[in-house]
């Protein structure tokens, strides 16, 4: 009986959590932006074949990018196809189809496609959320909330992006935690200000 009466008490008690467990966040494959005439795939990768043909960026242009407080992130990917492009004209790097970023480790690509040039992308996630930057989703999607740039003064204070979209979705995932907005499941950052737009596929 006891016996009994115990796992009937799990069984309720795991149903409660699962209840209130975060669901499984959906994805979308994404049509990423193409600025100054370079396809630009950011916090996103290339779903057509393609090879990395050179670093889009030396050393001194990720410095000059790092501690430029002024520009907006449209801005300064702006300027970074302007050094890759400067780059292939000095034979540093040859002709490429697109850029790759990957903001967490601070590195920039020139990509050449096996096929034809392709703006679809599969997204990559921060802090298990995905998040679309210079990327628009393919599927349709509601909007949940849209949010003002707020991240902590630490990564406000850093000169990478990446410190700022993680410091923004940490707390995001908080405000979501604590019921201050609903489920969402993927993120929009807008790269004139950083303001996000939570959304869910339908």
């Amino acid at each position: 009986m006891k016996k009994t009466f115990f796992i009937t008490i799990v069984f309720i008690v795991l149903t409660v959590l699962y209840a209130f467990a975060p669901s499984e966040r959906q994805s979308s494959p994404a049509t990423v932006s193409v600025v100054s005439d370079v396809p630009f795939f950011i916090f996103s990768v290339p779903v057509a074949d393609y090879e990395i043909v050179g670093k889009a960026l030396s050393v001194s242009n990720i410095i000059k990018l790092a501690v430029d407080e002024e520009s907006t992130i449209e801005q300064k990917a702006d300027n970074v196809v302007a050094f890759a492009v400067s780059r292939k004209g000095k034979g540093k790097i040859p002709e490429f189809d697109a850029l790759m970023l990957d903001v967490e480790n601070e590195k920039a690509y020139a990509i050449k496609f096996k096929g034809g040039v392709s703006l679809k992308a599969k997204i990559k996630e921060c802090k298990g959320v995905p998040v679309y930057l210079f990327a628009t989703p393919d599927d349709e999607y509601d909007i949940i909330a849209e949010l003002p740039a707020d991240f902590s003064l630490r990564a406000q204070k850093s000169g990478m992006l990446y410190d700022k979209v993680k410091s923004m979705i940490n707390r995001t995932l908080k405000k979501e935690e604590a019921g201050e907005v609903k489920q969402f499941d993927a993120v929009i950052i807008d790269p004139k200000d950083l303001s996000e737009t939570l959304i869910k596929f339908k």
